[in-house]
């Protein structure tokens, strides 16, 4: 089964956001998707969706891969999925949430849609499947296409960069390629429409996102667009993320991109069942 709807808000007559959201059954586990999203009626998202979800323990337990869909979604109180607004220091949101139980986890996956253009996306987890320290990675796809699909640019910012064209901080990334966080340097990253303009959207990591291990093996992807590597949460197992044969180094400028961020929640287990814990990156728009 599945569920799905769409989002005119706050009204269909003067609409800040528009786009579709559904969940699916496994094996299409890839938590609530959003699809053809638009702020101000300009396209923001193609697509965007939590296709992975691993849990690595300090102790003799697991790997897990949890799957996020509608099978492992509760009703809160009646729907499965939830769409509401919220409101915070004279800022506007509209949110679409699913709660799940996997095991003795319970995991919220909210995403906030702002009337600045920001987009939000989260997970709150609590519960523990074994009394060890485990991390949550969380695996975010965003298939932007800001004003548009193609002709995409990718950039990455850290303090230490110098002015390279693209204002003090800010380099590109010509092809795909894998990144870590680096919180010294304030790292972070764009993509942008190379049109009039170039619009675009920041991607800045959550104060609790923490930085990839071994087991999980990066925190940002920059990817070329092919319709074959979208695999619906598919991708990857417990042991492995699967991400390593989507990067073969193409040339990504003016190209169509998909961008991938993992997110590490740490639980300790000193914190007990009930603690949650929240990850998520902040999406923010430029040149709107």
């Amino acid at each position: 089964m599945s569920v799905s709807g769409n989002v005119q808000w706050p009204s269909p007559n003067n609409p800040i956001w528009t786009f579709n959201w559904a969940l699916a059954d496994s094996p299409d586990a890839e938590g609530i998707v959003i699809s053809s999203a638009y702020f101000h009626g300009r396209e923001v998202f193609y697509k965007a969706s939590l296709p992975s979800l691993r849990v690595q323990y300090d102790g003799n337990c697991g790997p897990y891969k949890d799957p996020l869909n509608y099978n492992n979604a509760q009703p809160n109180p009646v729907n499965k999925v939830n769409v509401y607004t919220v409101g915070f220091w004279g800022f506007l949101s509209v949110v679409v949430e699913a709660y799940h139980t996997i095991g003795n986890y319970k995991l919220t996956e909210r995403w906030y849609f702002w009337n600045t253009g920001t987009i939000a996306p989260r997970l709150f987890s609590a519960g523990l499947q074994c009394n060890y320290n485990h991390r949550h990675h969380v695996y975010w796809r965003f298939d932007f296409d800001v004003d548009g699909a193609g002709n995409d640019l990718a950039l990455e910012y850290n303090t230490t960069t110098p002015d390279l064209g693209w204002g003090p901080g800010w380099h590109t990334k010509q092809h795909e390629i894998v990144r870590l966080k680096n919180p010294s340097t304030r790292r972070c990253w764009a993509i942008l429409n190379k049109g009039a303009g170039y619009p675009g959207y920041m991607i800045i990591p959550g104060p609790n996102d923490s930085t990839a291990d071994a087991f999980s093996s990066g925190d940002l992807w920059v990817l070329r667009y092919h319709g074959a590597e979208d695999q619906h949460g598919r991708q990857g197992n417990s042991l492995d993320d699967g991400m390593a044969p989507l990067l073969n180094w193409e040339p990504t400028d003016g190209q169509d991109l998909v961008l991938w961020y993992c997110a590490h929640l740490n639980h300790e287990a000193a914190d007990g069942a009930a603690e949650v814990h929240s990850v998520g990156p902040d999406l923010i728009p430029f040149r709107f």
